[in-house]
């Protein structure tokens, strides 16, 4: 019989089709407590995750996804758990990085769905993005490295582990 813990990573796919339906903040709360527990370079715990679920500032932020880049990048999840740290810290990418996978993992065990979304910082850095950044509370220091959505996704939506390639694992 394999571990659930095992099995929950197996399973894991990222949403990209989200309703309407609010994860309950219960939810959410545990996810970024998942995060808060990852491993971080020699703990100094220099990594923050913004939980962002006022409407106005989600749509802010999807808005200006699709004027600057054309689409939702935000695919309707009204949930984002922005995930940052200091620009100039050597361990920033590895800390927040750890902190997304937890919550990823954290959210399949809840049955909340979500991706992975890179395109954040690239947005807040944008000329109309540096207002939203200010208004968000993350100044030019600070650097996002990804941010998790989370929602439901629809009853018809298609979600299925994709395949692996054959050689992702070395021995020697």
């Amino acid at each position: 019989m394999e571990n659930k813990t095992i099995s929950i990573i197996k399973n894991r796919v990222s949403c990209r089709e989200y309703t309407e339906k609010k994860v309950p903040m219960a939810k959410v709360m545990q996810i970024a407590e998942a995060g808060k527990m990852a491993p971080s370079g020699m703990n100094r715990q220099i990594a923050n995750i913004l939980v962002l679920r006022k409407k106005r500032l989600v749509e802010k932020l999807r808005k200006l996804a699709i004027e600057t880049a054309g689409k939702d990048a935000y695919y309707g999840a009204n949930t984002m758990l922005i995930v940052y740290g200091p620009r100039d810290d050597r361990f920033t990418l590895q800390d927040c990085t750890c902190i997304l996978e937890n919550m990823f993992i954290a959210a399949s065990a809840l049955k909340v769905n979500s991706c992975w979304i890179n395109r954040t910082e690239d947005l807040l850095n944008s000329p109309k993005g540096k207002k939203l950044r200010k208004e968000l509370g993350l100044d030019e220091n600070s650097m996002v490295v990804g941010t998790c959505i989370l929602g439901y996704a629809p009853e018809n939506a298609k979600l299925a582990v994709k395949e692996r390639k054959a050689d992702f694992i070395k021995v020697l």
